[in-house]
């Protein structure tokens, strides 16, 4: 899956090989609006609000899996969750699955989420909901196309005939309501999984929406000087991580390209300018194709970027979370996504 490894070549590029990888933790910032906090993922026990699952019944979600040649994937649905306004509105059923090899031992555990949106205006609904489509559709094909052998070939070379009943490859996409409104919808996106090794994985990641026409949120609609503004201000916040030891890398300052992202960013450019030595044009590497993902979200007190794992800390230090207010963007946002 391109996401695996690009997170692998960005670990690569910032050389942060740990000896010891310790407990992750997530440094959180708090929503008092009543929005979920971005570790509190919608629960798949959820029962939906008023009519929200009705309105948006019309909508297409995401296909569940289809069996692989190679293994077998079950799937069933556990639940349902919801949250918005009365126009403005999304609905989540969870879907739990399995992946057995050909003696049938179940080798990988997987859930993801199918979001349903409902938008007053057709057009923009049509847009949001086929971009997440895409988001769970690319899940459940790294799954079964690429965890599912990969776990099938790591049982019978290592673990088969010795195993205790504990092995297993696992993954779960969960969708975070961070803010869902008229104006604005913001989810923060976790891909949480293991598939060998010392410790899992936690990929987060964003999608920011006009709410009125479906539009991805870029920096550039958000305001002509808003990159600018943001790369100072996450600057200048990391800088005081550091002296807290929240932020713990000397050179943190070099990937604030990979915090301050919106999604047009292409692994080639950035890594081509941060590490041309590797990834330039005389460099030996290739970077990752694609672009990176957007890394920030809104809710209703402001704007959170986030530093990935091994980004401006190793992986002990879990995911961390920068978040500003409205107000310190106040003379470059366009005040329609502000509250």
């Amino acid at each position: 899956m391109k996401k695996k490894s690009s997170l692998l070549a960005l670990c690569l590029a910032l050389c942060l090989a740990l000896t010891a990888c310790g407990g992750a933790q997530t440094t959180q910032s708090e929503d008092n609006s009543g929005s979920a906090a971005p570790d509190a993922s919608v629960s798949a026990e959820a029962e939906p609000e008023g009519e929200s699952a009705d309105a948006s019944a019309e909508a297409e979600p995401a296909e569940e899996p289809a069996e692989t040649s190679e293994v077998e994937a079950d799937t069933s649905t556990t639940g349902t969750a919801s949250a918005g306004s009365e126009n403005t509105s999304i609905t989540f059923e969870t879907v739990e699955g399995s992946v057995t090899d050909d003696n049938g031992k179940e080798i990988v555990t997987y859930s993801y989420q199918v979001p349903t949106v409902t938008l007053a205006d057709s057009a923009a609904q049509a847009v949001v909901q086929a971009d997440l489509d895409a988001v769970v559709e690319t899940f459940v094909t790294y799954v079964q196309d690429e965890m599912g052998p990969q776990a099938k070939e790591a049982y019978e070379t290592y673990y088969e005939g010795t195993d205790d009943g504990t092995y297993g490859f696992s993954d779960e996409l969960t969708f975070t309501m961070a803010r869902v409104d008229d104006a604005v919808i913001s989810l923060v996106i976790d891909e949480v999984g293991y598939s060998g090794g010392a410790h899992g994985w936690d990929n987060r990641y964003c999608r920011n929406y006009d709410a009125q026409t479906g539009e991805t949120l870029t920096f550039e609609r958000l305001g002509e000087s808003f990159r600018s503004a943001a790369e100072e201000l996450v600057l200048a916040k990391a800088a005081e991580m550091q002296a807290e030891e929240v932020v713990s890398l000397d050179n943190y300052a070099d990937s604030i390209s990979f915090v301050v992202c919106d999604g047009t960013e292409t692994y080639a450019e950035i890594y081509a300018r941060l590490y041309p030595d590797v990834y330039g044009e005389n460099g030996s590497v290739e970077a990752p194709e694609g672009n990176l993902e957007p890394t920030y979200y809104l809710t209703q007190e402001g704007i959170t970027f986030l530093s990935g794992e091994y980004v401006m800390q190793p992986y002990a230090g879990g995911i961390v979370e920068i978040p500003l207010s409205y107000d310190d963007f106040i003379d470059v946002m366009n005040s329609q996504y502000m509250l």
